[in-house]
């Protein structure tokens, strides 16, 4: 058993919400059959409505039902929106239990000065990345909250210790949501680096996801990159 699954075991972090586990079933169907009932679960759940109708429009004022907004952005994207469910679930879930912090999906201003940057792969029915970014001054608080006060060396020198571990958590957490979802995938150990500045790096045909958080009044920003589906 990995690191991860041991610590989800021993935390029993909650399984993601049904409807988005139904939408990730639907999604590797046909698209013709399934976008009406697809369109059903969109418009019972005003988050994930919400994230379909902002891609649809592109974030424009314009007037559009859930049912035009599905059609219109089919059904890679639409797994996109479902990926990004599972994956905020995994997120939030993490840090409300290893760093007792409750996470706001708002967007707060990261300059993109000194961060640290984590960056998990998965490959396999779902194949993408994600990123995770946390501003190298929220070491002063993210890391005793996840290593206690007694540290043995600067909060700073840590931090990207802590960023790997909580990655790792999260992967775990994420890729148990992809499997409930029938999106079944392996992930790749997290790879940790401080830089400033940050570039996805997505290729032709992937999509890409970002996603703001903010916590302790600073702003956190999750990566989504997704590739089509495998059939």
């Amino acid at each position: 058993m990995s690191t991860a699954d041991t610590l989800l075991k021993k935390y029993q972090i909650a399984a993601p919400p049904e409807n988005v586990l139904r939408l990730g079933k639907l999604v590797q169907g046909a698209f013709d059959t399934n976008a009406h009932e697809i369109a059903s679960i969109v418009k019972a759940d005003p988050s994930i409505a919400a994230r379909v109708i902002k891609i649809a429009t592109r974030g424009r004022d314009i007037d559009m039902d859930i049912d035009s907004a599905v059609v219109r952005i089919g059904v890679h994207q639409i797994t996109l929106v479902v990926m990004t469910e599972l994956l905020m679930h995994a997120v939030s879930k993490t840090f409300a239990t290893m760093l007792r912090l409750t996470l706001e999906p708002r967007d707060i201003l990261n300059p993109y000065g000194d961060q640290v940057v984590g960056c998990i792969h998965f490959k396999g029915k779902a194949t993408g990345r994600v990123f995770l970014r946390i501003p190298c001054k929220a070491a002063d608080w993210m890391v005793p909250r996840f290593l206690g006060k007694d540290l043995p060396m600067e909060p700073a020198e840590l931090l990207p210790d802590v960023v790997g571990e909580v990655l790792n958590i999260v992967g775990g957490n994420f890729k148990s949501n992809l499997v409930d979802a029938g999106l079944t995938c392996s992930l790749s150990v997290p790879q940790v680096e401080t830089k400033t500045g940050f570039a996805t790096g997505v290729q032709d045909g992937e999509y890409h996801l970002s996603i703001p958080f903010a916590a302790e009044g600073m702003g956190l920003f999750l990566d989504l990159i997704i590739s089509p589906i495998s059939d």
